[in-house]
């Protein structure tokens, strides 16, 4: 966790954007493997679904706050500055910064 804590505001950025793109790919995954699209095909086991519940664990870590900035910027976008009405620019990224680095601790160290 200490690593985390030394990346830039960029990195951490990059880093739970990968995990966002990866928690979608592995849910698309999930859906063609339950309606047996792929029942000839070994999609690496079951690491997608233990994917999912490593980054549903990590975003469980989080308070309302934090899930809500983690959901609206990585995940399920909401519209382009949505935290406008809520968050000043400086405290939206520094309370940013504080959720991805909480995020990516609780997704790193499971």
């Amino acid at each position: 966790m200490e690593q985390i804590y030394k990346q830039s505001f960029k990195a951490l950025s990059d880093m739970t954007e990968v995990i966002a793109e990866r928690f979608f790919m592995a849910k698309r995954i999930q859906g063609i493997k339950s309606g047996e699209y792929l029942a000839e095909v070994d999609v690496n086991g079951d690491a997608y679904i233990q994917y999912l519940e490593k980054v549903n664990k990590a975003f469980d870590a989080l308070n309302e706050s934090e899930k809500n900035l983690i959901n609206n910027e990585f995940f399920y976008q909401s519209y382009h500055n949505w935290w406008e009405p809520i968050y000043s620019k400086a405290t939206f990224y520094r309370y940013k910064k504080q959720a991805m680095m909480k995020f990516l601790g609780a997704f790193y160290n499971d």
